[in-house]
C-alpha cells in the first residue's frame, strides 16, 4: 500500500517541468522545518511540545497557550483581538474540533481573569502604531521558497532542452493532442516512440526554443540556488558557511557580520520573555535558548553554520 502511494507521488510530481507549486511547497516545508530547529526548550509541559510553539510564533508572529478545562496546558493556532490603548492585543478566539471552544484573555478585561498568555516572535509584535504589523516568519518563508520555486523550474525547463531543441506547434485540437503525447514521453526521457506520419508532420511547424549555452546555464542556476539560500540564512541571521570564502580577513569577517538582517539574539530575547511571563502564569519552570549550532559566539574562529 506504501509502496502504491510513493509510485503514484512519484508519478504525479514529476512532471511538468515547470511545476511551481510544487517546488513552492517543498521548499515551503523546508525552509520551515529548518526554522524549528533554532530554538530549544526544556521543562514545557508534557502537553505542550516546543514543535507547536513555535509553529504559532513562526507562522503567526505570536502564540497565546492556555490551560484546558482538564487542566493540560496547551498552544493552538488563535486570532486576536481586544485591542487596547497602545494596540496590544487583550483577547484571542481559536477554533479547534478536538478542544471546546473559549475565550482566552490575555489580561485582566471587564471582569474576566485571564486564562492565557501571550508570547511574540520578534519585537515588532503586531503594530506599529496601531499600523497592523506582521511580526512572523511566514512572509518571509515564502518569498524565498518562491524564488527556489521559480528557480528550479526554470532549471527544470533547461535541462529539458537538452532533449528537445525545438517545440512544435499547430493549430489544429487533433494535432496538438498527438503533439502533446509525443513532447510528454520525449520528456520523461522515453525515445522509443517517434511521429513517423506525414500527414501530421505536414500539420505542424517547429519553432526554436533558443540558443543559449545549457552547460553555462546549469552552472549558473546552481550559483543561483547557494546565492538565495546564502541570502535567506543571512535574513534570519545565520552565517552561511561558503567554501570558497572559508578564508577571511578580519575586516571581511567583520563586515560579513553587520550584512545579517535578522539578530537571533533579539528574537530569543523575545522568546525568554515570553518564557518568563509564561511560568509566571502556569507556574512552571520551563526554558528556552538559542540552538548552539545557531549562536554566532560560538563562530568566533571563523566557523559557519554549515561546516
Amino acid at each position: 500500500m506504501i509502496t502504491s502511494k510513493i509510485d503514484n507521488f512519484m508519478r504525479e510530481t514529476i512532471y511538468s517541468v515547470s511545476n511551481v507549486p510544487i517546488g513552492f511547497r517543498y521548499w515551503y516545508q523546508r525552509l520551515l522545518g529548518f526554522m524549528l530547529t533554532i530554538f530549544q526548550y526544556d521543562g514545557l509541559p508534557e502537553s505542550l511540545p516546543s514543535r507547536e510553539l513555535e509553529l504559532c510564533l513562526l507562522l503567526q508572529g505570536y502564540a497565546t497557550p492556555f490551560r484546558k478545562d482538564n487542566g493540560d496546558i496547551i498552544c493552538i493556532p488563535s486570532d486576536i483581538y481586544g485591542y487596547d490603548e497602545y494596540y496590544t492585543p487583550t483577547m484571542a478566539i481559536f477554533g479547534n474540533p478536538k478542544v471546546r471552544s473559549k475565550r482566552l484573555y490575555l489580561k485582566d478585561v471587564e471582569g474576566h481573569t485571564q486564562n492565557a498568555v501571550l508570547m511574540y516572535n520578534t519585537e515588532l509584535h503586531n503594530n506599529i502604531f496601531y499600523v497592523d504589523a506582521d511580526c512572523s516568519f511566514n512572509t518571509l518563508i515564502c518569498r524565498y521558497a518562491r524564488r527556489l520555486a521559480d528557480l528550479e523550474s526554470s532549471e527544470n525547463i533547461y535541462t529539458a532542452k537538452l532533449r528537445m531543441g525545438n517545440a512544435p506547434v499547430s493549430g489544429d485540437d487533433n494535432v496538438n493532442k498527438s503533439i502533446k503525447k509525443f513532447i510528454k514521453k520525449i520528456l520523461m526521457g522515453d525515445m522509443s516512440d517517434a511521429i513517423t506520419d506525414d500527414a501530421v508532420l505536414s500539420s505542424f511547424r517547429s519553432v526554436e526554443m533558443g540558443n543559449t549555452n545549457l552547460k553555462d546555464d546549469l552552472v549558473s542556476f546552481g550559483l543561483a540556488k547557494d546565492k538565495i539560500l546564502e541570502q535567506f540564512f543571512r535574513e534570519i541571521g545565520v552565517k552561511f558557511h561558503n567554501a570558497k570564502r572559508a578564508q577571511m580577513s578580519v575586516e571581511e569577517a567583520s563586515s560579513d557580520e553587520q550584512v545579517l538582517m535578522i539578530s537571533l539574539k533579539d528574537v530569543e530575547r523575545e522568546r525568554i520573555e515570553g518564557i518568563e511571563r509564561f511560568n509566571e502564569f502556569f507556574g512552571t519552570s520551563a526554558s528556552v535558548k538559542l540552538n548552539p549550532e545557531f549562536d554566532r559566539t560560538n563562530f568566533s574562529e571563523g566557523r559557519r553554520f554549515g561546516e
